[in-house]
């Protein structure tokens, strides 16, 4: 790699911006084409937990575009170069003001630690200048937890989607598969998952994707967005991407497995097993039920069973006619227009 300073010379052209994100992960890739003149190469930067990690330059503008898409599971949205730079800018700004903070703190931590790209600061100047950025003095402080939110792309044309939904953490899948409308909203893909695993849908719940988190009460879950202004095509975009939908204490694992004709309404093609009763809180308190079904005349189990609506309640029922006739008797899930 040459050293940057003989890189680009002139005015800079900033196109190709796109920023890569995986599911479950901090880290996000921020990654454009720089020209200058008949001069073109990629930057790549990396920003682990709002702040900027590593600034690449690549001789082959492409290479910029590759760095999490070789086995791993990515979503990718396009930036404008307005955007493109706010998000450089915000990263640049958190990992200068913690590295002030430490400097002024704890300033044998940054020579003791590991710093896999020594000249960083002088790449952040360096890129400030090209990117037309103002230069930044640093406060010494710690940026907020908050993680910095992915440019959501725009809604795209409706489709139908498959997904596969199952709850999380148990031995015996509980599981559906839905088809639904991408043009629903997270708020409204709430309100279908509560009908196909029979739950109260004022429950408290929230996603989580590879775009940040999604809530009906932002403000209870700091650094969310409102699940009303978001679409579930806007989220997952193509077969194999993943998001975790939580009800309560319930974590569920949603995959798209293809997409399909567009449907009139939602609908369940297959399952197995009931969903967990409503006093179960939590995956714990389904196993302890379970544990009481198996001797349901014990000498505890009886009440354990009436504290647990076990009652009556047998874990392998399932039956997607029912499932379909309760998404039937939802309204409209509100799409965004």
């Amino acid at each position: 790699m040459e050293r940057w300073p003989k890189l680009l010379h002139g005015p800079i052209e900033l196109s190709d911006c796109v920023v890569q994100g995986q599911v479950d992960q901090d880290l996000v890739v921020l990654a454009a084409t720089l020209t200058a003149g008949k001069r073109s190469v990629g930057v790549e930067v990396v920003v682990n937990d709002r702040e900027v990690d590593l600034i690449e330059l690549h001789p082959v503008p492409e290479d910029a575009l590759a760095v999490l898409r070789g086995g791993f599971e990515v979503t990718e949205a396009p930036l404008t170069p307005e955007e493109f730079r706010n998000q450089v800018d915000a990263a640049l700004i958190a990992k200068a003001d913690r590295d002030a903070w430490l400097r002024e703190r704890v300033p044998r931590l940054l020579e003791l630690g590991d710093r896999p790209e020594p000249d960083l600061p002088e790449r952040a100047v360096q890129l400030r200048r090209w990117l037309g950025l103002p230069a930044y003095e640093p406060l010494p402080r710690i940026p907020s937890a908050d993680p910095l939110p992915l440019v959501l792309p725009a809604p795209p044309p409706a489709t139908g989607v498959r997904l596969a939904v199952a709850l999380s953490e148990l031995d015996d899948a509980i599981w559906r598969r839905l088809e639904v409308r991408s043009d629903v909203t997270l708020d409204g893909l709430h309100r279908i998952l509560a009908a196909a695993f029979d739950r109260d849908e004022r429950r408290h719940h929230r996603f989580e994707t590879a775009y940040g988190g999604f809530s009906a009460d932002a403000q209870s879950c700091e650094g969310d967005r409102l699940d009303d202004e978001v679409t579930l095509g806007q989220v997952v975009t193509s077969p194999g991407h993943r998001l975790v939908y939580e009800s309560e204490s319930w974590r569920h694992w949603i995959r798209v497995e293809r997409l399909a004709a567009l449907p009139e309404a939602p609908s369940c093609l297959d399952g197995e097993r009931a969903a967990p009763p409503a006093e179960c809180e939590d995956p714990s308190s389904y196993e302890m039920l379970l544990e009481a079904l198996r001797d349901p005349d014990g000498e505890e189990n009886e009440a354990l069973l009436e504290e647990l609506g076990g009652h009556g309640f047998d874990p392998e029922w399932f039956d997607k006619e029912v499932v379909d006739e309760r998404l039937a008797r939802l309204n409209r899930p509100p799409v965004r227009g």
